[in-house]
């Protein structure tokens, strides 16, 4: 495979949007800021979190060049957060997680009440997936082909002894994500991959580890493990659930392609297959049939509370 540009750890550009995405924190700092909360103590506030801690998240966040502190006091000297450009350009992801988790999440999620309503022709909307290279819509996971660079998946291994949070059932975006392993189970299995064994090879990652990742994608209704072979061994085969989290994964790819590398290769190549070109996310609305961008979308609703 073609080697996809790299940093100086040797990381791919999806392999490091995956690890800085792949924090719940982070993830939720992000959509605060998206819904106005700038200020350091309210940020603490809304997400309940310790100073250290926010401190940690927004001076990495400042570092990764998708927040700007800028002061709004100086005496004594205070500080907001707004997002860069990078930082704003993350709605296509929020969007898709937004859209995954009123579809996947539960009633009682904490999104179920906020509506997305298109500025140009009014209406409140569910975003349709597509490809912005030749305007399909209704794109899915089975409509692509996709290819890993190896490094891509060596930055599993590199990664693995760093601490990841706990992923519990009900899974919503925010979960999944906050779950390192489980975004790379998810991005090797959108490859075509099945079996325990390989998912270890590609992964370099524990059994034990994986053994858990597994269950909990199979109780969480994301994978079913079905036997083959006569019984002799198993595949896990991704579920509708976890096909639809296909938007979230390949918005997070288009990201890492225009803000974390140089050529546009970030790790995961992906074709749409009925157009042959790479396959660009874009979202339309499914009322008026226009194309959304992040100046003709607007959340309202209650703000969620994570």
């Amino acid at each position: 495979m073609t080697a996809a540009i790299t940093d100086e750890n040797g990381a791919s550009p999806l392999g490091r949007a995956l690890i800085l995405l792949g924090d719940m924190w982070t993830l939720r700092i992000v959509m605060w800021v998206f819904n106005g909360k700038r200020r350091f103590q309210d940020l603490r506030n809304a997400l309940s979190i310790s100073d250290p801690v926010l401190s940690r998240r927004l001076n990495s966040l400042v570092d990764e060049g998708i927040l700007e502190a800028r002061e709004y006091q100086t005496n004594p000297p205070r500080r907001e957060y707004v997002l860069t450009e990078a930082g704003l350009d993350l709605w296509q992801v929020l969007v898709a997680m937004w859209v995954w988790d009123r579809r996947w999440a539960g009633h009682h999620h904490r999104d179920a009440q906020t509506r997305l309503r298109h500025l140009d022709c009014g209406h409140h909307v569910r975003p349709v997936f597509g490809c912005g290279a030749c305007g399909a819509i209704g794109v899915g996971a089975r409509d692509v082909r996709g290819t890993v660079d190896d490094r891509l998946l060596l930055d599993s291994v590199q990664r693995r002894s760093r601490r990841s949070p706990t992923m519990t059932t009900p899974i919503d975006a925010t979960g999944v994500l906050g779950d390192r392993w489980s975004t790379f189970l998810l991005s090797d299995a959108f490859t075509g991959t099945r079996r325990f064994n390989d998912f270890q090879e590609n992964l370099g990652i524990s059994p034990v580890t994986l053994t858990q990742r597994l269950h909990l994608f199979v109780e969480a209704g994301m994978m079913s493990r079905e036997d083959i072979a006569g019984g002799k061994r198993q595949e896990y085969r991704l579920t509708s659930k976890a096909l639809d989290f296909f938007d979230v994964t390949t918005t997070i790819n288009g990201w890492a392609q225009r803000w974390l590398t140089q050529d546009g290769r970030s790790g995961l190549n992906l074709v749409h297959i009925p157009c042959e070109n790479e396959f660009v996310p874009q979202f339309t609305c499914n009322a008026c049939n226009g194309v959304l961008n992040r100046t003709n979308i607007r959340f309202e609703g209650p703000i969620p509370e994570l």
